[in-house]
């Protein structure tokens, strides 16, 4: 809603005022919208304030020859007075609608979901063709193998610590981890099928699959279009998958392929691990590595090696750990999270 606007004070204030070279130049009332575009569009503030003062001035004598036309004139009259307080509220600091600068990224509420249908034999909004596949880390990345033993831990007590932590963790027993299927949408917790899937993504990205060209294939996996981006792009740890081959193993010729992310300083690959293999990470480092060391070591470690290893992971890890629990009822140690 548009404020009244004090006509006689606005006239008295900006009496006197100097016209600008530039607005002396500029024609008379057939081109007042102009006017003020030229001025509103001046860097220089002193510059630009003047300038609206002026188209301000010829807006009022406009308008004031308009009042006394008659009624085949008050169409002008109409767009006469609007130019007039458009001025006025650009020289007050207002901003319309229409020139408010967008933030990067703002979504249109008029924008309309695309589908996937949408996409099938177009050129994909990305193109393929132009894209530079960004090279990826080049430091050491592991997959951690089937732990049985720790200095004093045997077999029997690192499969227990095994049992208690899964039925902490997920609530299930060791027996059922291999066809325990989480959420899809579940970003930390995957089944060593879904990561076949992801591999399977991201190794056809560039060249597409299954029959489909890769602007197809990525409309069939739209999800992945931020998975995809450069870690670059400053989106998270969402961002940068990326697949590294892994040293093949002692009478092997080649080594598997993992799925990685990128650390948090975007400077090394980091191994998406699947469920099944989250405790034999956490035990090579906390029981193996750092001697049953809190939660902040852990965590530091476990983050610059792996993609899907949270907090919530480590803790129930800590909870479960019979040594760690040993020492707390003997009082060697208040608390595993430090």
């Amino acid at each position: 809603m548009t404020e009244h606007l004090d006509e006689s004070a606005i006239a008295e204030a900006v009496a006197g005022v100097d016209i600008p070279e530039t607005c002396a130049e500029m024609p008379g009332d057939d081109s007042l919208d102009n006017l003020i575009n030229s001025a509103s569009s001046m860097e220089e503030s002193a510059a630009r304030d003047k300038a609206l003062v002026a188209a301000l001035r010829k807006c009022k004598d406009a308008l004031d020859q308009a009042q006394g036309d008659n009624n085949e004139a008050e169409t002008r009259r109409a767009e006469i007075k609007n130019l007039y307080n458009r001025c006025a509220q650009l020289l007050a600091g207002y901003t319309p609608i229409e020139m408010r600068h967008k933030p990067q990224g703002a979504i249109s509420p008029y924008a309309k979901r695309a589908k996937t249908a949408d996409y099938v034999g177009e050129e994909m909004p990305y193109g393929v063709a132009e894209e530079e596949i960004p090279p990826p880390p080049e430091n050491e990345v592991m997959w951690p193998g089937y732990q049985t033993q720790a200095e004093n831990m045997d077999t029997a007590a690192v499969e227990g610590h095994r049992e208690a932590f899964y039925q902490k963790l997920l609530k299930i027993s060791v027996a059922e981890i291999e066809s325990y299927q989480p959420k899809p949408t579940n970003a930390n917790l995957k089944s060593k099928a879904q990561l076949t899937e992801w591999i399977h993504i991201a190794r056809h990205w560039y060249t597409g699959a299954d029959g489909m060209d890769a602007a197809t294939f990525r409309a069939k996996h739209k999800t992945w279009y931020s998975r995809m981006k450069p870690v670059t792009y400053k989106l998270g740890r969402k961002t940068g998958i990326h697949l590294r081959s892994l040293p093949p193993k002692e009478g092997e010729v080649e080594g598997g392929t993992v799925l990685c992310g990128y650390s948090k300083d975007g400077a090394k690959s980091v191994v998406y691990v699947d469920i099944g293999s989250i405790f034999d990470a956490l035990f090579q480092i906390h029981s193996m590595e750092l001697g049953h060391r809190g939660r902040d070591a852990v965590k530091t470690l476990a983050d610059e090696r792996y993609a899907n290893i949270p907090d919530a992971q480590v803790r129930a890890f800590l909870d479960t750990c019979p040594i760690c629990n040993s020492r707390r009822s003997s009082g060697v140690m208040k608390s595993n999270y430090n």
